[in-house]
């Protein structure tokens, strides 16, 4: 039994798990939720894991009950964000929660199919580490 490899292969499958739920929900936000025009009141940037800078904007919506809400995206965006201050942009939101958004057309980087490919290699990775952990001599 090879001990390394189990412990790769468990924390590979605990990401995996954490993608599958950020696909999922970002998916669901997308084709199941509210559908409304929101405006960007500012991008707040911050750096990922690795330094480099992440862009993610804050929008101001209204419910269909007048509520406002400011929301920041789900995503953001590496490097640099083509939205300003003041833009006008298309906005899911979830139903129960309008505080969790997703910008349409903003979104690209967290499309279900890249969220999707990279939760089955993150998944396939782990069950075989595990696999080769386990019948490891």
């Amino acid at each position: 039994m090879n001990t390394v490899a189990l412990g790769v292969g468990a924390v590979l499958g605990v990401l995996t798990c954490f993608a599958a739920r950020e696909t999922h929900q970002v998916h669901r936000i997308r084709s199941r939720g509210v559908h409304t025009v929101g405006q960007v009141l500012y991008v707040r940037t911050d750096t990922d894991g690795d330094g480099d800078l992440q862009h993610h904007p804050v929008v101001r919506f209204e419910l269909p009950d007048g509520t406002p809400v400011e929301a920041e995206s789900a995503t953001g965006t590496p490097h640099s964000c083509p939205l300003d201050r003041g833009d006008p942009v298309a906005v899911a939101y979830h139903p129960r929660r309008p505080e969790k958004i997703v910008i349409l057309g903003f979104d690209g980087p967290a499309s279900p199919w890249l969220y999707g490919c990279i939760t089955l290699f993150l998944g396939g990775f782990s069950a075989l580490l595990l696999l080769g952990g386990v019948a490891a001599p």
